[in-house]
């Protein structure tokens, strides 16, 4: 099979969305072909749209409309431009979910072109040259693209034909208020879907920003299950709309981390293998190339172009998919990049020179096409404790040269030294309580628009304190006879697990929110007791219990002692505010303890802002750091805490905030599936024995 090196085809690169003009070309064909889909699942029953004022797309040409029925809209209708007053769209998507290949034989029918992520035209998986097994949603990796309106409805069903596997789907970033069934966490807010069954997402737009959607189950995200979800929103409701001419479909920029190998093959660890979770390359878009280190051959499947045109300003939406220990650095050459969201939270805008962005973080930021009309690389770089490696990935941002658009001209640039850095936003060693000139912490933005200032009280109604650490097993302790704890082989490759407050999460067999009475009580830990005979650490379903509309505190803390290692904690359901960011004021510490933490608060000594702190809903806790959010106990349900590495969250590093009582959540849905233990009395058919 033969690839353009390097090079994408631009006749069906289309502008998606713009701030000041109309937005898209459409393909006739594809839409046609969704709407007959969609519509004779109607007819059969299938779809039973269950969400009020459905919003109908556009009838066509009569052969499909039906008499008391309202149409869906495709993934192109609803990838718009927002305007004030115009009706939700209710958008319709369908996931299917398979075992796949890279570089199979449908890459010898076509490759993926601009648009495949809303057209799903081309089933061919380039990734980055090197043929592996993978999980793809609709043959796609990332996976299809769902972006609306704010208050549009959103409808996905999702089909596992994965053999021998289960999974959920998380819409990462969406607060779903009012449908925390939805939520997609596997025993707390749903079942998993089972091989052959499908689930029916349904939820409202409610929050607007820059989101992405993945699996949430076992190891899935690492393997190819994951995608962008973009909630746009009208022009007058972005406090930083004036500051762009345009918000394009086609500048989404997700990046990721992956492996030449099922992550499965990683986990827990082998004894003699080194570099268990390190990855071995990345991609921008699902595209990249690869060099080998032994050989130096480089593959040439395709990289992924930004195309721009001179003098105009755009706005970028940068979604960080990694799922292993390395963050992540966005560099443009020549270009200086103005930050104005963050975890689809509007901030004042600041202009950086990189990007430092780890696993659930997501930044959107502004590049001004003010330099010479040519093409320039775009590069990423794995760092951190992920620099011996070397990892990188490159891009191409591309300026529109009397009608055609431009390729680099230069060899792209080496992981060392790189393109320069300057000034760089979340830098890893950030001192946060002190001012420096090349760096910029997540804490030193300031929020855009609407604050809440209820939040920023003296003293919020709950204050948790979280350290977070590893433990290290002894050998006769793990592998004692009729245990079965779970363990990784992180560094320094002794088995261990991950605590916060020293309890390792486990999943309930049943899902929380609609099967709690379900659940064994001395299955589930809170923030003040462990059930009795759970041990130290204790292993359980740690909830922690908050009030409605209460103010929660959270500080959180690296308890233990490994350097260049921050870990990523996404909340669902919320976005928090960060009032707070800072290291020990031991020098050379390479962690806290709970005592010292809560020493330096009653002195005062924790620095806190309460001037406009900026919202997210991720946020990285380093070695001998601490991080102290804010958030409104506003969304009544059970809301997973977690370390977004998705080998630290199989092996326990997770909480639920559970937020009001019983009586506070929504119904739960029809026909909602139901799961757990059968464990039935012991008896046999024609036998009358007791057991």
């Amino acid at each position: 099979m033969r690839f353009i090196r390097g090079r994408i085809q631009q006749s069906n690169r289309s502008k998606m969305v713009s701030t000041n003009r109309k937005s898209f070309v459409k393909h006739p064909s594809y839409v046609q072909q969704y709407r007959f889909f969609a519509h004779t699942l109607l007819i059969f029953g299938m779809i039973n749209v269950d969400l009020p004022q459905v919003q109908s797309a556009r009838p066509f040409n009569g052969s499909m409309e039906m008499d008391n029925s309202r149409y869906l809209s495709t993934p192109q209708e609803c990838a718009r431009q927002c305007t004030e007053g115009e009706s939700p769209k209710t958008c319709y998507y369908y996931f299917t979910v398979e075992i796949y290949n890279i570089l199979g034989t449908a890459c010898e029918l076509c490759t993926p072109g601009p648009n495949n992520s809303l057209t799903n035209e081309c089933q061919c998986v380039t990734s980055d040259g090197v043929p592996t097994t993978v999980l793809t949603v609709n043959r796609m990796i990332p996976g299809p693209s769902i972006q609306v309106c704010l208050g549009d409805k959103v409808i996905v069903d999702v089909l596992n034909k994965m053999e021998g596997m289960e999974l959920t789907i998380h819409w990462h970033g969406v607060h779903q208020e009012k449908s925390p069934f939805y939520d997609g966490v596997p025993f707390v807010t749903q079942c998993p879907i089972f091989q052959g069954n499908t689930f029916r997402y349904q939820w409202i737009a409610g929050n607007a920003g820059t989101h992405f959607w993945h699996s949430h189950t076992g190891l899935q995200d690492m393997d190819g299950i994951y995608g962008n979800l973009i909630i746009r929103q009208p022009p007058n409701q972005d406090p930083n709309s004036h500051l762009y001419d345009y918000d394009l479909s086609e500048h989404i920029v997700l990046i990721n981390d992956i492996f030449h190998e099922m992550p499965t093959d990683r986990f827990p660890g082998l004894v003699n293998r080194r570099g268990l979770d390190a990855p071995v390359s990345a991609l921008i878009n699902g595209k990249g190339q690869y060099t080998n280190s032994t050989t130096g051959n480089t593959t040439e499947t395709p990289l992924e172009f930004f195309h721009v045109s001179a003098g105009k300003k755009y706005r970028f939406r940068l979604i960080t998919a990694f799922t292993t220990p390395c963050p992540a650095q966005l560099t443009v050459e020549g270009h200086k990049l103005t930050v104005i969201a963050t975890d689809g939270q509007s901030v004042e805008p600041r202009v950086v020179d990189s990007i430092v962005s780890l696993a659930g973080e997501r930044y959107d930021f502004i590049i001004f096409a003010n330099q010479t009309p040519r093409a320039y690389w775009i590069q990423l770089r794995a760092i951190g404790g992920c620099n011996g490696s070397e990892i990188q990935q490159v891009a191409i941002l591309s300026y529109h040269i009397n009608g055609n658009y431009s390729t680099p001209r230069s060899k792209p640039p080496t992981y060392n030294p790189g393109l320069p850095t300057g000034l760089a936003l979340n830098q890893l060693g950030s001192n946060c309580n002190k001012t420096q000139t090349n760096m910029l912490c997540v804490g030193d933005l300031r929020k855009a628009g609407f604050v809440d200032e209820s939040i920023l009280k003296p003293n919020p109604d709950v204050k948790v304190w979280l350290p977070v650490r590893f433990m290290a097993y002894t050998t006769e302790e793990l592998f004692q006879a009729h245990t079965y704890k779970s363990f990784l082989l992180p560094p320094p490759y002794v088995e261990s697990t991950s605590l916060v407050n020293n309890r390792s999460f486990s999943y309930p067999t049943s899902p929380l929110l609609s099967q709690r009475k379900d659940i064994p009580a001395s299955d589930i830990c809170d923030h003040e007791t462990t059930p009795a005979n759970c041990g130290s650490p204790c292993f359980c379903t740690y909830l922690i219990n908050c009030p409605l509309d209460s103010v929660v505190e959270v500080i959180i803390f690296d308890e233990g002692a490994v350097t260049d290692l921050s870990h990523p904690f996404h909340i669902h359901g919320y976005a928090f505010s960060v009032i707070g960011q800072g290291e020990s004021p031991e020098p050379n510490a390479t962690y806290l303890t709970l005592d010292q933490i809560q020493e330096l608060d009653r002195k005062g000594l924790l620095h806190r802002q309460f001037d406009r702190p900026p919202s997210k809903d991720a946020i990285a806790v380093g070695p001998a750091t601490y991080v102290i959010l804010r958030f409104r106990a506003n969304n009544p349900g059970y809301w997973l805490f977690h370390c977004h590495y998705t080998f630290h969250l199989a092996i326990g590093m997770s909480v639920i905030f559970n937020v009001g009582e019983p009586s506070d959540l929504p119904p739960i849905p029809r026909g909602f599936p139901v799961c757990g233990n059968h464990l039935p009395p012991m008896k046999f058919a024609g036998d009358n024995s007791v057991y």
